[in-house]
């Protein structure tokens, strides 16, 4: 099964990574579309423009005067869109015009300051070349024209990118692997945050806390006492912390102690099972088989044969890694802690 969990996660982290891809060269290729026909129709309009101004130049008994080019070329300026118009003919230029920074029309001097799109155009009298005719087209309202249409495609983009992220979620979501994830980080959460408080308890209380020692009087080594020879002189008797016979001892007399050992252990082992199918999802198997290790030797305190043969039946399938039957091992062990769990809970079903 989490085979099956994994591979299905996979699938899924694929599929999405491909439409994202696709998605990218989708917007791509939008933004390339968008500017290339901007660019085609703007070239089409210079060389139009071109060809309207030869035209009117070239109309029959026409009289090539600096006067009636000048007329023709500020007709044409009026197109706010036209940046310069340049007249030559065979002789070399013969008039122009162009616009300056204020967007105003000045005559021509060969200084191009605006990134344009040129037309040409021949002048012809009477069947004969006489001259041509170049056009200047700004760019300015194609660039404004070629931002809006990158933007709307990164605007589609980002909508289809909102809906792939959506559709994998819920599919996780269906699947339970978001339930799984906000555990699992809220599990490493409480872990950090208990190892930091940990810390800064260890660091407050370690200059106050003397050295305990079992059977011996709490003293720092410095200041044992020594022999002659230079060794350390024999341990004085002193009180006995933890003696395991008068424990022995107490809860011979004293059976209704084995509810402490019942109470302890359902407080340490309360979270077992839910600890045993998160380390099994990520294969942590060490950890696994030392919480099995574990139990088998806990279970015993309590009377509970069947916890303490399924935790060893455990630790063999996880051992083994040709076993087909792990998921099944760690199953069985995590029932049997939670009928322990459920029966200790309930005091009418401990016998």
């Amino acid at each position: 099964m989490t085979e099956r969990r994994k591979w299905r996660r996979l699938a899924a982290l694929g599929i999405w990574g491909v439409g994202l891809l696709l998605l990218a060269l989708q917007v791509v290729w939008g933004v390339s579309a968008v500017r290339r026909d901007v660019e085609s129709r703007l070239i089409s309009e210079a060389g139009r423009a071109a060809a309207q101004v030869a035209g009117l130049l070239s109309l029959p008994a026409w009289e090539m005067d600096e006067l009636a080019v000048r007329t023709v070329i500020m007709s044409i300026m009026e197109d706010t869109r036209i940046y310069g118009i340049m007249v030559q003919t065979r002789q070399g230029f013969f008039d122009g015009m162009r616009r300056n920074y204020q967007w105003e029309p000045v005559p021509w001097d060969d200084e191009i300051t605006e990134h344009a799109v040129q037309g040409m155009s021949q002048l012809s009298m009477e069947g004969q070349f006489i001259g041509k005719v170049e056009v200047y087209l700004s760019r300015r309202e194609a660039a404004a024209e070629i931002r809006a249409g990158r933007d709307r495609e990164f605007w589609q983009g980002a909508l289809w990118l909102v809906y792939l992220t959506a559709a994998l979620l819920a599919l996780f979501w269906h699947w339970g692997d978001l339930a799984h994830a906000r555990r699992w980080l809220s599990a490493r959460w409480q872990l950090l945050r208990g190892n930091e408080s940990g810390t800064q308890a260890e660091s407050a209380a370690a200059p106050r806390t003397p050295p305990i020692r079992l059977g011996l009087s709490p003293v720092d080594d410095e200041a044992a006492p020594t022999v002659e020879g230079g060794g350390p002189a024999p341990a004085e008797e002193g009180p006995v912390v933890v003696s395991a016979e008068l424990g022995r001892s107490y809860q011979r007399t004293h059976p209704e102690s084995w509810r402490v050992t019942a109470g302890l252990f359902r407080q340490t082992f309360e979270r077992g099972p839910r600890v045993m199918t998160r380390l099994y999802e990520e294969n942590e198997l060490a950890g696994l088989c030392r919480l099995g290790q574990t139990l088998e030797k806990a279970a015993p305190c309590l009377g509970a044969e069947r916890l303490s043969e399924t935790a060893r039946a455990m630790q063999t399938a996880l051992n083994d890694p040709q076993c087909e039957t792990q998921a099944t091992a760690v199953e069985n062990c995590s029932v049997a802690l939670r009928e322990v769990l459920t029966a200790l809970a309930a005091p009418q079903n401990v016998k």
